[in-house]
C-alpha cells in the first residue's frame, strides 16, 4: 500500500502455480476494450460490478486520476489519513478527480494502533473526520490498512489484533460508512484472527497478494489467495505500467443509503491441482485411513485456507481436508541459480535456469534420482535440494 512497505507486502500468491480457478475475468489478456470506460459520461458512480478494476492512491500519486480511468479503473481508493496526525494533502483533489472521471470513490486509513482497541477507536474517528473533510460520499467505504510499517505492531496476537481492527470497523459503520480491512495474505492468515473479522463484517477483506512483482495488467486467478470474505483483491503494484496498485472487485460494491455490508456471498470455490499424493484428513487433523488424492488430480477447494493444529489445509468436501502444502507448495528461496531437471535427472533442454533469490514452490518430500536429492517444482520437473537455502 505504502511504497516503503512494498517489499513487506511482496507476498507470493497463496494459490498454486498450476491451479485453475473457477472464476473468470470479464477482460482477458487477448485484448481488452476500454472504450466503454473512456467514452462513459462523467457521472457520479455509486456502484461497480464484480470483476471491476480499481486503483488505490496516496500522496506519491498524481492528484489527477484521469489516466487511471482511461486505463479502465472503475473505482479509486484514496489514502486519507494515518494514525492520528497525518492527512494526505492530495486526498481532496484525488477524491474529486475520481468523481469527475466516473470512478467510484473510496478511502483508506493507514493504521498504527496494532492490537490496541482504544487507539483503534481514536484512529477510526480521525479517519472518519478526514474522509468527511476530503469529500468522501457518505455510505462509501473506509478501509483499515493494517500492515507492517511506521511502528504498527503486527505481533500483538491474532485475537487482540482482530479485536482492535473490529473496534475500528465498528466506528466506521456507526458513522455511516462501510468498513473494509486491507492487509497482505500472510498477515491475514497468520497475524489476525480473520474469521472473527469476517463474522463481524462479512465480505469485508481487501487482500494484497501478487503472483510476481512488477507490471501486471490483468489478474491471473491461478494465483488468487483462497480465503473467505474477500471483496477486493490487490493483484499488482504496477497496473498497466502506471506505477499504481491494481485491484479487482470480487463482489459488487456500492454506497449510499444503508451502511450495511454487501450481501453475504457463497465462499469462493476454486479448482486446484494436487501436486503430490495427498492424504485426506478430518476436521481434527486426523488421517482418514488410507484415503488420498493422487498427484495431478484436480479438486474443488471450498473457501480458503484452514488452520488445524497449526497446519494449513484446504477443505475439499464434508469433513475432508488435504494439506495446503501439497497443493500450493512449500515456498523455498534459491541460494544458487538452478538448473531444472526431468524425472530421470537430466537437464531439461530449452528450459532456462531459475535465478538465484527466486521463491519457488516445492511439492512433497525430497526425492532421490540417480543418487542426488531433488525437490519437485512442477509435473516431472525438479531442482536440486542443495540449490535452496
Amino acid at each position: 500500500m505504502q511504497k516503503r512497505n512494498k517489499k513487506i507486502l511482496n507476498i507470493l500468491a497463496c494459490a498454486g502455480m498450476l491451479a485453475t480457478a473457477a472464476i473468470s475475468v470479464e477482460s482477458t489478456q487477448k485484448g481488452t476494450d476500454f472504450s466503454h470506460t473512456i467514452n462513459a459520461a462523467k457521472k457520479k458512480k455509486k456502484s461497480v460490478k464484480a470483476r471491476s478494476y480499481g486503483v488505490d492512491v496516496a500522496n506519491y500519486q498524481s492528484s489527477s486520476l484521469k489516466s487511471h480511468a482511461n486505463a479502465g479503473a472503475s473505482f479509486a481508493i484514496v489514502k486519507v489519513s494515518e494514525g492520528t496526525g497525518y492527512r494526505n494533502p492530495k486526498a481532496s483533489a484525488q477524491i474529486a478527480s475520481a468523481k469527475a472521471n466516473g470512478m467510484m470513490p473510496m478511502s483508506y486509513h493507514f493504521a498504527l494502533f496494532g492490537a490496541n482497541a482504544s487507539a483503534a477507536k481514536a484512529e477510526a474517528n480521525y479517519a472518519i473526520s478526514s474522509a468527511k473533510a476530503f469529500g468522501l460520499p457518505k455510505g462509501s467505504y473506509i478501509a483499515c490498512d493494517w500492515e507492517t510499517g511506521d511502528g504498527n505492531n503486527v505481533n500483538g496476537g491474532r485475537d487482540a489484533s482482530a479485536n482492535a481492527i473490529i473496534a475500528f470497523m465498528k466506528k466506521v459503520k456507526a458513522a455511516g460508512y462501510k468498513p473494509l480491512l486491507y492487509s497482505g495474505a500472510s498477515l491475514l492468515n497468520n497475524n489476525i484472527n480473520t474469521a472473527k473479522v469476517n463474522a463481524a463484517f462479512p465480505n469485508s477483506l481487501w487482500v494484497a497478494s501478487y503472483a510476481t512483482m512488477g507490471r501486471i495488467d490483468t489478474p491471473n486467478f491461478n494465483y488468487f489467495p483462497s480465503m473467505d470474505g474477500v471483496a477486493i483483491w490487490q493483484f499488482t503494484d504496477n497496473w498497466r505500467g502506471l506505477n499504481v496498485d491494481g485491484n479487482i472487485s470480487l463482489l459488487p460494491l456500492s454506497y449510499g443509503g444503508a451502511s450495511s455490508q454487501a450481501p453475504k456471498a457463497k465462499s469462493i470455490t476454486t479448482k486446484k491441482k494436487v501436486m503430490t499424493k495427498s492424504y485426506v484428513y478430518d476436521k481434527n487433523g486426523q488421517r482418514k485411513g488410507n484415503k488420498s488424492v493422487a498427484a495431478y488430480k484436480k479438486v474443488s477447494v471450498l473457501g480458503g485456507a484452514v488452520n488445524i493444529n497449526n497446519v494449513q489445509y484446504y477443505r475439499i468436501g464434508k469433513n475432508s481436508y488435504i494439506k495446503l502444502e501439497n497443493v500450493d507448495g512449500a515456498k523455498r528461496v534459491l541460494k544458487n541459480t538452478a538448473t531444472v531437471y526431468d524425472k530421470h535427472g537430466n537437464a531439461v533442454s530449452g528450459t532456462p535456469a531459475v535465478a538465484k533469490g527466486t521463491t519457488v514452490p516445492t511439492y512433497g518430500n525430497p526425492r532421490s534420482i540417480n543418487g542426488k536429492t531433488y525437490y519437485r517444482i512442477n509435473k516431472g520437473r525438479y531442482i536440486l535440494v542443495s540449490d535452496f537455502n
